[in-house]
């Protein structure tokens, strides 16, 4: 039975995604050009791919 549990264990934490910010996305553009690109191809809608849009954005659109 503990052996169930701690595999259960394992598998939730290595499900978690590391969340970048949008600040994170600008200052890294190859990462933030493949994870949109994924989000986009996959129809995601978490966290990481509205930061990486928000930061996407602002990259095209910069303030004047």
């Amino acid at each position: 039975m503990k052996h169930v549990i701690l595999c259960f264990a394992m598998l939730l934490l290595g499900a978690c995604e590391q969340t970048k910010t949008q600040g994170y996305y600008m200052s890294h553009p190859d990462e933030l050009t493949a994870d949109l690109a994924e989000c986009q191809r996959l129809g995601k809608n978490t966290y990481n791919c509205n930061e990486a849009a928000k930061a996407d954005f602002l990259l095209k659109h910069p303030q004047q």
